[in-house]
C-alpha cells in the first residue's frame, strides 16, 4: 500500500502544510476533518484539505497525531471558498481558517495532554428508559405496585415517566430534564433497576423554519417580486434598488419562505449588530422557529454550538448575521440576502483575511449554486455599474409601502442663518421650528451628527495649540461629562488641561460640536422632551444599545441624537422630522468615495422620516447649499449622483473602472520604514509599471505609540489581468520579506479597500 499524505490547513499565516498519515490509521482521516498536528514546538488543530500519495520534498515529514472530532469541521464547499478568499484577497488559507472556525473548535497547546484537555465538548445529557427486563406491561405493573407502600416519591416519578412517554412505547427513551422528580429519586430508580441511564453528547437544538402566515404585498412589491424571480432565473446575482421605506424586507421574507419550503437554507446578512437585533424581531414574527443568529458578540460557546449545528444540518434554516456569517458551514444554501449592500462594514479592514462579505456572497452565487440578492436604497457604484453592464440582474422598487411617502427635504444654509441671528446653538430656525411642531403633535425627531463626544477638539484661543493623541497624532475628542480628552481611534485618554500646555495663558476651549454637545443643548432647548443619544459611546454594549433602540421604537423617547448608527435601516413609525446638523463634515473626507458616501448617508438618514404617513420632513444643514451631491441627496436623485461619479471615476481610473490594492507597511523606526517603503514602491513600479503604482506615502493615521505607517497603492486598470498583477505583487513581497534588511518591516495587503 502506498504511503498517504495530507495537506492540512492550520490557523496560522501559512498555506497548507503536508503531513504523513500513519499507515495503520489511514481509514480514520477524511477531507474536512479536524486533526491534531505538530507545528514548530506546539500542537494545533488543522483541517484536512487533500489526501494524496505525493511525497513532499522534505527530509523529515511529521505525522498527523490524531483526529480531533470524528466529523467534518469544514465542508468541501467551505474549503473551496477559503482557497478563493486566500487567492483573491492575497492572504493565506490559515488566516481564513482562523477567522472562520470558532475559537473553541481550534485548540492549541504545548503538549498532547494539554491539547486533549482543551478539545471542545458539547457536554453530555442524561437520557432515561425503562429497564429492558421490565418492558412488559405485567412485569412493570408488578414493579410499580411494589413501590407504593413505602416509596411513594419513586412511584410518582415512574408514573410521570410513563405520562411523558405516553404512546411512545415502553422502549422509548426521554431526556432527564423532561421529568420534574428530584435527582436522588431518579438515582434510586436507577439503582433499583427500574430505569436505565445513558449519557449522550448534547446537541444544540434548532428547528426548521417555516412561514408563520402569508404575507400581504402591495402591487408595487408584487411586481418587484415577480421581476426578482425572473432575474434570479437568468442570473446568479440581482441588485434590488428600493427606496427607503419601500418594504424590501417583505420581499426578502417572501423569497426566503420559498427557499425554506424547498428545504434549503437562507443567509441574511446585515452590516451592523444593532440592525441585526432590529431585524431578528421582525423575522421572528414572520417565521416559526428556524432562526440561527451569528455575530461577533455571541459568547464563544454560542458561536461554537451554532457552527456545529449548521455543519450537521441538511438545510432549512435562516441564518441572520454580520459579515463573519458568510464563513459558516452553510449546507444546502439556496439564497444569500445582503441587506444595505453599500455599507462599508461588510469589508474587513483591520486583520487578515481582509475580505468583503458582499463580494464573497457574489462569488458563492457564481460557484456554489446559491442565489444572491444585493439590496439597498443607495447601491454602491460598483454594484450599480455591474447591474448596468448586465453582470447582475436589476430590480427597482420606487414607492413606499402603505400610506408613507418620501419626506420633504429642505436644505438650510448655516452661514445665512448665523448672519441673520437665526441659529439656536447648532440648530437653524427651520429645524428648530420643525422640531417644535413635531413634539406638539406627539411625533418623534432624529438628529444626526457624525461626530462623537462634546467637541471634535480643543484649541487655545491665544496660541492656537490643540491636543493631539501621542500615539496616533490625530486630534483628541473632548468629553464634557468627565472633562476628558479621548482618541476615538486607539482609546488613549487624558484629562483636559486647565491651562494651555504651550503658552500657559488661557484654558483651551472646545471647538465644533459632537453628539454629546447636541444632546446637552437639545435638552436645554426642549426641556419637556425625552432625549436619548445613540453613538459609539452610549452603545458600548448590546444591552445598552438595545435599550436605547427599544425606548425610541416604543415611543418612550421623543428625540434621538446619534451618529451613523441611526442611519442603518431602522423602521421607526413615529418619526416625522430628521435633522442633519452638519453635512459639510461628510464631504471633507480625503477619499474618492466621499461624494458617494455623503449621498448614501444623507439619503439613508432622510429615509427615517415619514414612514407611517405623509408628514415626514428632513432638514439638511450645510454651509454649501449649492453643492451638487447635497442637492442630489435632497432630491433623492440617485441616477444623477451615479452618472456624475461614474464619469469622474472613469476619468481618473478608480473603481469600478480599476481595482485597487493597498500595501500598508509598519515599523518602529520612521527612517527605516521610509527607506523600505520607497524600495518596495520602486520594485513594484519596475514589475507592474510606474503609472500603476503610487509613491510610498503616509496615510491619514501615520503612527501609534509604538509604530509608524506608510502606504503604497497599486491600481489594476481595466484590461489587465488582476491575477497576473497580484502575482507580481507577491513576487515583490517575497523578495521584500526575504531581504535581510527589509524583512523586519511588516506588510499587510488590502485588496479592494473601502
Amino acid at each position: 500500500m502506498e504511503n498517504l499524505y495530507a495537506d492540512i490547513i492550520v490557523p496560522l499565516a501559512l498555506g497548507p502544510l503536508t503531513f504523513a498519515i500513519p499507515a495503520e490509521r489511514s481509514e480514520e482521516f477524511e477531507v474536512g476533518w479536524g486533526v491534531e498536528v505538530p507545528v514548530g514546538t506546539k500542537i494545533y488543530t488543522g483541517i484536512i484539505k487533500r489526501i494524496h500519495t505525493t511525497r513532499p520534498p522534505y527530509k523529515k515529514i511529521r505525522e498527523v497525531m490524531g483526529v480531533v472530532r470524528s466529523e467534518p469541521l469544514a465542508s468541501v464547499e467551505q474549503l473551496a471558498l477559503w482557497e478563493w478568499i486566500a487567492s483573491y484577497y492575497m492572504c493565506t488559507e490559515g488566516e481564513v481558517m482562523r477567522a472562520a472556525i470558532p475559537s473553541l473548535l481550534k485548540p492549541s497547546a504545548g503538549t498532547d495532554d494539554d491539547f486533549a484537555e482543551r478539545v471542545f465538548s458539547l457536554g453530555q445529557v442524561q437520557w432515561l428508559s425503562i429497564a429492558p427486563d421490565l418492558r412488559d406491561e405485567h412485569k412493570l405493573s408488578t414493579a410499580l405496585d411494589a413501590l407504593l407502600p413505602r416509596r411513594k416519591a419513586r412511584y410518582a416519578a415512574m408514573v410521570e415517566f410513563l405520562e411523558v412517554v405516553d404512546d411512545g412505547g415502553l422502549d422509548t427513551e426521554i431526556p432527564r430534564k423532561a421529568l420534574s422528580a428530584a435527582t436522588p429519586i431518579i438515582n434510586h430508580l436507577i439503582e433499583d433497576g427500574l430505569l436505565v441511564s445513558t449519557l449522550r453528547e448534547r446537541t444544540p437544538q434548532y428547528y426548521l423554519a417555516s412561514l408563520s402566515r402569508q404575507r400581504t404585498l402591495s402591487e408595487a412589491q408584487q411586481q418587484a417580486l415577480d421581476k426578482l424571480h425572473s432575474e434570479l432565473d437568468r442570473r446568479n446575482t440581482t441588485l434590488l434598488h428600493g427606496i427607503t421605506g419601500s418594504g424590501k424586507t417583505e420581499l426578502y421574507i417572501s423569497l426566503a419562505a420559498e427557499m425554506l419550503a424547498k428545504g434549503r437554507s437562507v443567509l441574511y446578512l446585515v452590516p451592523e449588530l444593532a440592525l441585526s437585533e432590529h431585524l431578528i424581531s421582525r423575522l421572528s414574527e414572520a417565521f416559526d422557529e428556524g432562526l440561527v443568529v451569528y455575530h461577533s458578540q455571541l459568547t464563544p460557546r454560542a458561536r461554537t454550538e451554532a457552527y456545529i449545528k449548521l455543519s450537521r444540518s441538511e438545510g432549512g434554516y435562516i441564518i441572520v448575521g454580520t459579515r463573519s456569517a458568510i464563513l459558516l458551514p452553510l449546507t444546502n444554501l439556496g439564497l444569500i440576502i445582503v441587506d444595505e449592500e453599500h455599507d462599508r462594514s461588510y469589508k474587513q479592514e483591520d486583520t487578515a483575511p481582509r475580505f468583503s462579505a458582499r463580494d464573497t456572497a457574489v462569488w458563492i452565487a457564481g460557484n456554489l449554486g446559491a442565489k444572491t440578492i444585493l439590496g439597498s436604497a443607495t447601491p454602491s457604484l460598483e454594484s450599480f455599474h455591474n447591474a448596468y453592464m448586465g453582470k447582475y440582474g436589476y430590480v427597482t422598487l420606487g414607492e413606499r409601502y402603505g400610506s408613507g411617502e418620501l419626506p420633504q427635504v429642505h436644505i438650510s444654509d448655516t452661514i445665512r442663518s448665523a448672519k441673520r441671528g437665526e441659529r439656536k446653538g447648532h440648530i437653524n430656525k427651520e429645524l428648530y421650528d420643525d422640531i417644535n411642531t413635531a413634539l406638539s403633535k406627539g411625533r418623534q425627531v432624529m438628529l444626526f451628527q457624525n461626530r462623537r463626544g462634546f467637541a471634535p477638539y480643543i484649541e487655545c484661543p491665544d496660541c492656537g495649540w490643540s491636543a493631539r493623541c501621542p500615539q496616533c497624532g490625530v486630534t483628541l475628542t473632548y468629553y464634557k461629562g468627565d472633562r476628558r480628552l479621548r482618541c476615538n481611534l486607539c482609546g488613549y485618554t487624558t484629562s483636559s488641561p486647565s491651562k494651555c500646555p504651550s503658552c500657559r495663558i488661557s484654558e483651551p476651549q472646545p471647538q465644533g460640536f459632537g453628539t454629546e454637545k447636541i444632546e446637552e443643548s437639545v435638552v436645554e432647548m426642549f426641556p419637556t422632551a425625552r432625549v436619548a443619544r445613540l453613538d459609539g459611546d452610549t452603545a458600548s454594549s448590546r444591552g445598552r444599545m438595545r435599550s436605547i433602540i427599544n425606548g425610541f421604537e416604543s415611543g418612550q423617547t421623543d428625540i434621538l441624537v446619534g451618529t451613523n448608527l441611526i442611519t442603518k435601516g431602522f423602521d421607526f413609525e413615529g418619526v416625522s422630522v430628521v435633522g442633519v446638523l452638519n453635512a459639510d463634515n461628510l464631504l471633507s473626507r480625503p477619499d474618492f468615495r466621499a461624494d458617494e458616501r455623503t449621498f448614501q448617508t444623507l439619503v439613508q438618514i432622510t429615509g427615517r422620516a415619514g414612514r407611517k404617513d405623509n408628514c415626514g420632513r428632513t432638514v439638511i444643514q450645510t454651509s454649501q447649499p449649492t453643492n451638487a451631491t447635497i442637492r442630489q441627496a435632497a432630491a433623492g436623485d440617485y441616477y444623477a449622483m451615479a452618472r456624475s461619479q461614474i464619469r469622474d471615476r472613469e476619468t481618473f481610473g478608480y473603481p469600478p473602472f480599476a481595482r485597487l490594492v493597498v500595501l500598508s507597511l509598519k515599523h518602529t523606526s520612521y527612517e527605516f520604514l521610509s527607506f523600505g517603503a520607497r524600495r518596495l514602491a520602486s520594485r513594484l513600479k519596475e514589475l507592474i509599471g510606474p503609472e500603476a503604482v503610487t509613491d510610498a506615502h503616509i496615510p491619514s493615521v501615520g503612527r501609534t505609540a509604538e509604530m509608524f505607517f506608510m502606504e503604497i497603492m497599486v491600481r489594476i486598470e481595466k484590461g489587465r489581468s488582476p491575477s497576473e498583477v497580484k502575482a507580481l505583487i507577491r513576487e515583490a513581497l517575497g523578495e521584500f520579506s526575504h531581504d535581510k534588511v527589509t524583512k523586519r518591516i511588516s506588510v499587510a495587503v488590502n485588496v479592494d479597500p473601502q
